[in-house]
């Protein structure tokens, strides 16, 4: 019984999250693209740990001041392997999505990756979390999962923008890892710093990070999701259906 509450407080915060993403959509993703994604960004934390661990043994007895050492692992052990394996999700299979046809779709595929990635991740620091995983659980529900969830759908949406604008496809592309990737490292740089140097003021660092990630992807949700909006009203359509077909099939470029 123990084990199944600590699964369900690790895994829940990505449902929700998911849920969230996949209802903002008025013309909402198969639910088989939907899975395929999800389980895709679970399997990319095999990579992350093949590159990382042994990557991190090799560094970090190098590097001997504290601040040097948190952005070692904020960025080379973490942000930028991280948001490199969720992007080749997103160019190398939901790209190739007949189903993604519009800027929307960016950011539900985006945070699907992510979330993905999230959940197996949260899983793991929950279940090693000892007497005081009840604790991890509930600040990684609240910080942690929400910034993969936000980093990956603002990669979805430079992704989503790239797909519709391919003159732009290489500069967006690479904001589509830079931004990511720049807000990650951030984020656990300000964390790791307040660790290494035993400052608690450089988690505020982190904080404004996470803040910053949950505005600007909620903002996106929001103005792609009026643009659908205005799109159905001027068709004179009605609320879509249901999710379409729960199969997969691909766009050929």
């Amino acid at each position: 019984m123990a084990a199944a509450v600590m699964i369900g407080a690790a895994v829940l915060p990505s449902l929700v999250l998911l849920a969230f993403f996949i209802r903002s959509d008025r013309f909402p993703e198969p639910t088989g693209a939907i899975l395929g994604t999800f389980v895709l960004g679970i399997l990319t934390v095999l990579p992350v740990l093949v590159i990382v661990v042994p990557l991190g043994a090799v560094l970090q007895p190098e590097v001997e001041a504290p601040l040097a050492l948190a952005g070692l692992q904020a960025t080379a052990l973490a942000a930028i392997p991280e948001e490199a394996f969720k992007l080749a999700v997103l160019l190398l299979f939901c790209r190739r999505l007949s189903a993604f046809d519009e800027p929307m779709d960016g950011l539900v595929y985006g945070a699907t990756a992510s979330l993905g990635f999230a959940t197996l991740e949260n899983l793991l620091y929950v279940l090693g979390g000892g007497e005081g995983w009840a604790g991890i659980a509930a600040i990684r529900a609240l910080t942690a999962v929400p910034g993969h969830a936000m980093c990956g759908a603002i990669m979805g949406y430079y992704v989503a923008t790239a797909r519709f604008l391919p003159g732009r496809a290489g500069r967006l592309h690479f904001a589509a890892f830079l931004v990511p990737a720049g807000l990650h490292g951030t984020y656990d740089f300000g964390l790791l710093a307040s660790q290494t140097t035993g400052d608690g003021g450089w988690a505020l660092i982190g904080i404004a990070a996470l803040a910053l990630e949950v505005v600007w992807a909620l903002r996106l949700q929001r103005r792609l999701r009026r643009e659908q909006h205005h799109l159905m009203a001027a068709r004179g359509e009605a609320p879509p259906p249901p999710p379409r077909r729960a199969t997969i099939s691909y766009r050929i470029d």
